[in-house]
């Protein structure tokens, strides 16, 4: 039954769930081994009292995490937090950086364009979205010529080989995929650690991830580890 609690969990990784509800969770388990629900909860304390599962209360409801799943969600929630609050990192004229860039590039950018390359240069952390059509590219390859304007390193990186290639060929700049950039290095048991990491970060200014939506809460993760406080 305990098995069986697990591998729900860790089936519903899959499903992109870091965690669930716990009776979501017993209900869930009960229904796949056709027994009671008590037995199944009575497993579950056993797992909690174990450290085999983390529970947390969110607004009144308790979910039932895995602890490697759980560690890494609350590490990333601090590190972007610290970013978010962290100091501006560009105080100098943006309007005149922007305007160079405008002139090198042979572009004038659209107003949601320009407010989006000078939040870039200012803040910590940063999220560009937006449908087909709507600019990104444009917009990423101008932050780009902000960013190494000021002389900084920029590294760049995505989930799969496919949309690093991608990225490369838009920005006509080298992009890795974020195992390579990390240098990954495997186990004897096919799991991956990484050589880039708090005590050996990555030589960087800048890391722009595209397709960041792909990425699980460990590669995450591991990633934010291997970033500079700055």
């Amino acid at each position: 039954v305990k098995a069986a609690v697990i591998h729900v969990l860790r089936h519903n990784t899959h499903n992109g769930h870091t965690c669930l509800p716990t009776d979501k969770l017993c209900e869930v388990t009960a229904g796949l081994l056709q027994i009671s629900l008590e037995t199944v909860t009575d497993a579950l304390r056993t797992l909690v009292s174990g450290g085999k599962i983390v529970l947390s209360t969110l607004r009144g409801q308790a979910f039932a995490f895995l602890p490697e799943l759980f560690v890494q969600e609350k590490f990333i929630a601090k590190d972007v937090r610290d970013r978010v609050e962290g100091t501006p990192l560009y105080v100098g004229n943006t309007d005149a950086l922007i305007e160079a860039v405008e002139r090198t590039d042979g572009i004038v950018y659209e107003n949601e364009q320009r407010k989006a390359i000078e939040t870039a240069l200012k803040r910590q952390i940063f999220i560009l979205t937006g449908g087909p059509g709507t600019g990104k590219t444009t917009t990423l390859k101008a932050i780009l010529t902000a960013l190494e304007a000021q002389g900084e390193t920029v590294l760049l990186a995505a989930p799969t080989g496919r949309a690093a290639k991608r990225m490369s060929e838009l920005t006509g700049r080298d992009a890795k995929t974020i195992h390579r950039l990390l240098e990954v290095q495997w186990t004897t048991d096919d799991v991956p650690t990484f050589a880039k990491d708090e005590l050996n970060p990555l030589d960087a200014d800048t890391v722009i991830v595209d397709e960041l939506s792909m990425v699980d809460v460990a590669l995450f993760s591991s990633l934010l580890r291997a970033l500079k406080p700055r």
